[in-house]
C-alpha cells in the first residue's frame, strides 16, 4: 500500500507533466521524470521482511534486587531501510544499563545486529518479558513500514530474598537458633506421631514391623519387612504469624513494609526449614491461609510460591482470632511462634494482646510457648523529604516504645529491623548474639 510520500511524488510527477503540456516547456516536462524515476526506483526496494532471532540464556527464577542481563542476536535477510527494535519491560523492572530500543539501517545483503541491556528486579512476583517487537521502513518511506514480533514470552518469577547462611554459620559459639533450648535433638525418644512406612533396615526393632503391610507386600512377590517410623520427641517446630494487612503498604510502590515482611518471612522459613526444623504458617488478614507444619525444601518451596503472589487486603482480623484459628497446632508441636508485622500502626495493640494469649499456652511439655516477633517499622521506609518528616519519624518511633517494652516484660524477643540500615540476614545474627 502506497504512503503520503508516494501520493506526493504522482502529485508532483502529474503537476510537472500538465504544466510542461499546457505551456509547451520541455525543461518542465523533464523535470518531470526526476519524481517518477525515484518513485519508480522506491517501490523496487522493499523494505526488510524476513527477521530470525536468537536469544542467550535468561535467568527465569531471580531473586529480588539481582541484576539480569537481557542479549538478543537479530539476523535481517532481505529488504532495505530502517529497522526498529523494541522489548517492552514488565512493571517494576528498572533498566540498569543498556537501552531495551534498538534502531539500525540495513543496506544491502544480510545483516546481523546485537542488542541488550540490564534490568534490576525490583519488585517480587511472576513477570512476563514479551517477544520483540520490530518496525521496517523503506529508504524512501514510499510504503506502508512492516510490523512483527520476534521470540516467545518469556515468564520471569522473582522472589524475596533469603537469608545469607554461610555469614551465619561462619560465626563460632552461636546456637544454631535464636533460641538454643529448642534445637534439634539429633536423637530423640520415638512418640506416638506417625511418620511414614519403610523398609526394613538393619538396627531397626522387630517390635516397628508392619506386619499387615509386610504380608501385603510379600503377596505382590516382594518379601521384604516394612516398619513403622515415628516421629522424635527432639524435632522441634517453628510456627509464623504473617500479617497481610493493607496498613502494611507504607513507603513507595516498590519499597514498602509489606515487600519486607515478605523478605522476613522467606528468610525465617529458609533458616529453619534449612536446619531440619518443622516449620508452618499461617497468614492472617488475608482469608486465613495456612501451611501445615512441614520439614524440607518442598515446604520452603512451598511457602515461597505464594509469598510471591501475596498481595494486602483491606481485611482486619485481630492477632488474638489468628492464634485461636492455630490453636491445635500450637498445642500439638509446641513451636516457636515468630510474628511478622508491623509495631507503629493501629494494630500494635492487637499484637500485645496476641502475645499474652500465646503465653499462657501450654503445650504437650506443660511450658510457655517462646515467641518472637519481628517488626519492621514504617518509619525506616517513608521516604524523608526534610527536617519534619524526620521529626516525624522519630514521634513514631517513640510512640512504638511502650509497645516493645511490654513485648519484652511478657518475656518476648523483639526483633526491630531497620531495612536502610542493614540486611535480614544482619539482624538476625545480631538477634541471635544477643541469646
Amino acid at each position: 500500500m502506497l504512503t503520503t510520500h508516494s501520493t506526493r511524488f504522482i502529485a508532483l510527477f502529474t503537476g510537472l507533466l500538465l504544466a510542461g503540456l499546457f505551456l509547451g516547456n520541455l525543461i518542465m516536462l523533464a523535470m518531470s521524470l526526476v519524481p517518477l524515476s525515484l518513485l519508480l526506483i522506491g517501490l523496487l526496494i522493499e523494505p526488510p521482511k524476513r527477521l530470525s532471532i536468537r536469544a542467550s540464556e535468561i535467568k527465569t527464577l531471580i531473586w529480588l534486587g539481582d541484576v539480569v542481563k537481557i542479549q538478543w542476536e537479530v539476523t535481517i535477510s532481505d529488504g532495505f531501510g530502517i529497522v526498529s527494535f523494541f522489548q517492552e519491560l514488565p512493571r517494576h523492572f528498572a533498566l540498569v544499563d543498556g537501552n531495551n530500543i534498538k534502531l539500525c539501517w540495513k543496506g544491502w545483503g544480510s545483516r546481523t545486529i546485537t542488542f541488550g541491556y540490564k534490568v534490576r528486579c525490583a519488585k517480587r512476583g511472576s513477570y512476563i518479558l514479551p517477544p520483540v517487537q520490530w518496525e521496517a521502513r523503506q529508504a524512501l518511506g514510499l510504503t506502508q513500514t512492516q510490523q512483527g514480533t520476534l521470540g516467545e514470552p518469556v515468564e520471569l518469577v522473582v522472589q524475596p530474598k533469603i537469608l545469607n547462611l554461610r555469614r551465619i554459620r561462619g560465626v563460632a559459639g552461636i546456637a544454631t537458633s535464636p533460641f538454643p533450648v529448642i534445637d534439634i535433638a539429633k536423637i530423640g525418644v520415638a512418640t506416638t506421631d506417625f511418620r511414614e512406612i519403610r523398609n526394613y533396615v538393619h538396627g531397626d526393632p522387630v517390635k516397628d514391623i508392619n506386619w499387615k503391610a509386610t504380608a501385603r507386600k510379600a503377596a505382590q512377590g516382594q518379601p521384604w519387612p516394612l516398619v513403622n517410623e515415628y516421629e522424635v520427641e527432639g524435632k522441634k517446630a517453628v510456627w509464623l504469624f504473617l500479617d497481610a494487612a493493607s496498613y502494611l503498604e507504607v513507603g513507595t510502590d516498590i519499597e514498602n513494609v509489606f515487600e519486607y515482611c515478605l523478605e522476613a518471612a522467606s528468610g525465617v522459613a529458609y533458616y529453619f526449614t534449612d536446619r531440619g526444623y518443622r516449620v508452618g504458617m499461617y497468614i492472617y488478614n488475608d482469608g486465613d491461609k495456612l501451611f501445615y507444619p512441614d520439614t524440607g525444601k518442598k515446604q520452603f518451596l512451598r511457602i515461597s510460591r505464594d509469598l510471591i503472589k501475596l498481595n494486602t487486603t483491606d481485611q482486619f482480623d485481630e492477632f488474638p482470632k489468628a492464634i485461636e484459628k492455630c490453636r491445635r497446632y500450637l498445642l500439638g508441636y509446641n513451636p516457636l511462634c515468630i510474628i511478622i508485622t508491623r509495631l507503629d500502626s493501629n494494630a500494635g495493640e492487637t499484637v500485645v494482646g496476641g502475645v499474652t494469649k500465646l503465653r499462657q499456652i501450654r503445650g504437650r511439655r506443660r511450658r510457655k510457648l517462646p515467641v518472637m516477633v519481628i517488626s519492621i517499622a514504617g518509619y525506616h521506609v517513608i521516604p524523608k523529604l526534610g527536617q519534619y518528616d524526620e521529626n516525624t519519624a522519630l514521634m513514631l518511633q517513640l510512640h512504638s516504645r511502650p509497645l516493645v517494652q511490654q513485648l519484652r516484660r511478657l518475656g518476648t524477643s523483639v526483633l526491630e529491623w531497620n531495612p536502610g540500615q542493614e540486611n535480614f540476614s544482619t539482624a538476625l545474627l545480631r538477634q541471635v548474639k544477643t541469646k
